[in-house]
């Protein structure tokens, strides 16, 4: 099965502060997937994360409330296996970065995104 074709199978959940790059991020990226959860913030982030079980978690680090540092620390916590991609704009949070499975750059380009998704299951 085509790794596009085999993301159809999954939940995604999709964490972002920033208003219009959320909504952007997720519209683009929504027809590959079975379903797209979306969270404001890390708060947000790892309540829908223990409500709706996803299969694959896109975030970003610098939010309101609760880091995605702290998010994905939780998150580990209770799952070492979810698949964690990173989306950031700043190269050196990335540094520090443990438990992740990709880094994708802002502004996040749909083909890099996809290629990081596919990657984990190539």
């Amino acid at each position: 099965m085509d790794s596009l074709e085999k993301l159809k199978e999954f939940k995604v959940l999709y964490v972002e502060d920033d208003d219009i790059t959320r909504e952007m991020a997720s519209r683009m990226i929504s027809k590959y997937f079975k379903d797209i959860v979306i969270a404001a913030d890390g708060r947000e982030g790892l309540e829908k994360f223990s409500s709706e079980s996803p299969d694959i978690v896109i975030t970003d680090l610098s939010m309101p409330e609760m880091s995605g540092f702290e998010m994905i620390s939780h998150i580990r916590k209770m799952n070492q296996q979810v698949p964690i991609i990173v989306t950031t704009a700043y190269r050196n949070e990335t540094e520090c970065l443990e438990d992740v499975n990709a880094v994708v750059f802002k502004p996040v380009n749909k083909k890099l995104l996809l290629q990081a998704i596919s990657n984990l299951y190539d």
